[in-house]
């Protein structure tokens, strides 16, 4: 009986061993699996970080090599110095094992010393410019390479498999016809200033009743079934809040109380078909605003989505362009009929100005423009800066199939801003 006894003591010892053991071993597995996934995260971070650095580089390094002004090809010529230091950064918390993260480091770094050597040098040759046109196509080959590499460890993981594997994935193939995300975004300037006192206001108050019948007249009398008070609004531009009814949908409005203008003006919801093109909704708008006292505008832009179509339009005074003076204009493309409205910078800072008159002629002006840049088209234009309003010559030109504005100080000569501009299906966007 006793040896029993002992034999039954020493199996209950073991069993409970035993599932102290397995125990042990499933909390291990279970930090395992989250240091994996952390593991995974840093892996994916750094990734998406150089990514994002690789695309700044290849804007900046456009922008350098059709900048004909020192100061801003200098800025230009830092970004990317900085830009590149953070790919290798970001790119040195992968193992290096992977082609694709050898190759990017090193381009990186000869990116960034190449940058040192033109910012010190102070001067572009012909030879510096045909190199960083080449450096331009190698940075979007290199994200489109990271692209491919990132969605292909991704798709291995999901099966089970490490993200970034140490090895095995060193002569993995990679398809660099990568269509790029981009932003879609209203033209140039569409931030103009917004701070200090609204000029274009006027010195009336109203009251509420006031704004619910301004903002039915401004909608259309036609349009709307029903109105009635909505949510009031403080801040800079204290405004009454409005809600109006039509038959099918519902709008929201803000009218200031200093002048009684309409703010904005949005939908409470949008998704309509598209049956209108952007050009008959262009047209809509253009009447629309003037049938509401918004003489003299041009459009600019322009995006797509859901069934809406938001144009642009700057104020214009004499021949001059006033970027400051932006509205925005929602309209729905079943019906192109005006649903929206955003106008806090058009408020914000229209005004008559003063002498907006050159001193550089166009062509004068033109000479401060890289001949790189094919220069096909210019107008005069106002446009928001740290340092105030300038008046400018904007250029538009190409360069390897791309679209750039140019933007030249019609007093000096200086490059005042240069922007890219990115079409898409869904409209423009400026970088």
């Amino acid at each position: 009986m006793n040896q029993k006894r002992i034999y039954g003591s020493v199996i209950a010892l073991l069993a409970v061993a035993l599932v102290f053991s397995v125990g042990a071993g499933v909390r291990t597995a279970v930090r395992a699996k989250r240091y994996e996934a952390r593991l995974r995260e840093v892996y994916d971070g750094a990734v998406l970080s150089a990514l994002r650095q690789m695309e700044d580089m290849q804007l900046a390094l456009s922008k350098a090599l059709l900048s004909q002004d020192d100061g801003a090809e200098n800025q230009y010529l830092s970004r990317v110095s900085t830009g590149a230091a953070q790919v290798q950064r970001s790119l040195s918390l992968l193992p290096l094992s992977h082609t694709v993260t050898q190759r990017a480091v090193k381009f990186a770094n000869q990116l960034e010393d190449y940058a040192g050597v033109l910012l010190r040098s102070g001067t572009m040759t012909d030879e510096d410019a045909r190199r960083l046109s080449a450096l331009i196509d190698g940075c979007g080959e290199y994200t489109a390479a990271l692209y491919r590499a990132r969605e292909q460890l991704a798709s291995q993981a999901a099966g089970g498999e490490a993200f970034y594997p140490a090895s095995g994935t060193e002569n993995a193939a990679y398809d660099t016809g990568v269509s790029y995300p981009t932003l879609i975004y209203d033209g140039p300037f569409s931030d103009a200033r917004t701070e200090g006192n609204a000029k274009g206001l006027g010195a009336k108050t109203v009251t509420r009743e006031e704004a619910l019948s301004i903002a039915r007249d401004f909608v259309g009398q036609d349009r709307v079934i029903g109105v009635s008070a909505g949510a009031d609004m403080g801040g800079s531009i204290p405004c009454w809040g409005v809600t109006l009814q039509l038959a099918d949908m519902t709008l929201q409005a803000a009218v200031t109380r200093q002048g009684g203008k309409i703010l904005w003006l949005a939908p409470d919801n949008a998704n309509f078909s598209a049956e209108k093109s952007v050009e008959e909704c262009r047209e809509s708008a253009l009447r629309f605003l003037e049938s509401r006292g918004f003489s003299d505008m041009q459009p600019t832009y322009f995006q797509v989505y859901q069934g809406v179509a938001v144009i642009s339009f700057a104020a214009t005074q004499g021949n001059v362009l006033l970027y400051p003076d932006l509205i925005k204009v929602q309209l729905r493309m079943d019906t192109a009929q005006v649903v929206g409205i955003e106008a806090r910078n058009y408020w914000q800072n229209h005004t008559a100005r003063g002498l907006l008159t050159p001193v550089l002629t166009e062509q004068e002006a033109q000479r401060y423009v890289t001949e790189r840049l094919g220069a096909d088209a210019v107008r005069l234009c106002l446009i928001p800066t740290d340092r105030g309003e300038k008046l400018c010559y904007e250029f538009q030109g190409t360069y390897q199939g791309n679209t750039y504005l140019a933007y030249i100080n019609a007093l000096d000569g200086g490059q005042e801003e240069l922007l890219k501009v990115v079409e898409g299906d869904t409209g423009l966007e400026a970088v």
